[in-house]
């Protein structure tokens, strides 16, 4: 999955005041031939910017400096150099800014997503709109913080174990015959671009009689093998693609179900978050024992994922 940037940077000379949400990047006295000045100092021409989530006209964190001023009003502008005040665009963590110099236009040869204004010279300039000099455009570039994703899916909604037996175990299918060999039963899959990727959980209660005080034992948290004759619900998984692993119990050969009605149990998570899909084959087993009460046993599990951003 690639990686999405919001909002494309967007900057326009305006008369008095910004609107809209715009960052007012630095000021000016008049629309050519003017001085410069940092925000809000009250010149009557201002630099405002927008389109990308988060922007401001702060000088740290992700920032490019859009030039420097001789002095915080009535100043000349140069783009680098001893001037000690700064006017700059910046971005959140995550994101991207970049600021460049260059004559005519903003498109050629690099191109950036916008002109803020433009200068004579290079330094102790005077400075003007986007039009008012040729010598030097001040162009940039911005893009905001990766837009945050999760997605998650079941393969299937409704398994079955059909009809089970105290002599052999039987495992879930999507058709609901069921199978008396171990078979995949559905699949899950998971990503997300968080940091600190992501968590999978389970709730459930164990297969349930009609009549809610017979139910079969889940396995609880510990793996064990499949024991025909004794009463055993369970799952393992196994994982494919990305970055996601199956949390023990559940990644051994054997089986186990941890998950309540009221709690969650892990049962797979990923450390980081690139972007790529982790897909879960999750096998589910059933066994009974002789004297299990006879009847339909069923059971709804509701797997969350969870994002760590």
């Amino acid at each position: 999955m690639g990686t999405t940037y919001a909002g494309t940077l967007t900057c326009t000379v305006r008369a008095t005041t910004c609107v809209g949400g715009e960052t007012n990047v630095f000021e000016m006295s008049a629309t050519a031939n003017a001085h410069a000045a940092i925000p809000t100092t009250g010149y009557g021409q201002l630099v405002c910017c927008t389109g990308v989530t988060g922007l401001s006209n702060l000088c740290s964190g992700t920032f490019a400096t859009v030039a420097k001023l001789s002095g915080t009003t009535n100043a000349h502008i140069q783009q680098t150099g001893s001037y000690a005040n700064s006017v700059c665009i910046s971005v959140p963590s995550g994101g991207s800014v970049s600021i460049g110099y260059q004559a005519t236009n903003c498109s050629s040869p690099t191109v950036y997503d916008t002109t803020l204004a433009s200068m004579k010279t290079t330094d102790n300039s005077h400075v003007g709109d986007t039009t008012a000099y040729t010598e030097y455009k001040i162009c940039g570039t911005a893009a905001g913080a990766a837009a945050q994703t999760l997605t998650f899916s079941i393969s299937d909604n409704a398994i079955g174990f059909g009809a089970l037996s105290s002599g052999a175990a039987r495992f879930a299918t999507g058709d609901g015959a069921g199978s008396t060999i171990q078979v995949e039963a559905h699949t899950l899959a998971a990503s997300t671009n968080a940091t600190n990727g992501y968590v999978l959980t389970v709730k459930g209660a164990t297969l349930t009689h009609t009549n809610p005080s017979f139910s079969i034992t889940a396995i609880g948290g510990t793996n064990s093998s499949s024991s025909p004759g004794n009463e055993q619900f369970g799952l393992n998984m196994t994982a494919t693609g990305g970055s996601g692993t199956v949390t023990s119990p559940y990644v051994e050969a054997g089986y186990a179900y941890a998950g309540t009605a009221t709690t969650t149990s892990q049962v797979a998570s990923a450390s980081s978050g690139d972007g790529a899909t982790t897909t879960y084959s999750v096998v589910y087993i059933a066994n009974i024992a002789s004297n299990t009460e006879a009847g339909s046993y069923t059971t709804a599990l509701t797997y969350v994922a969870t994002a760590n951003f």
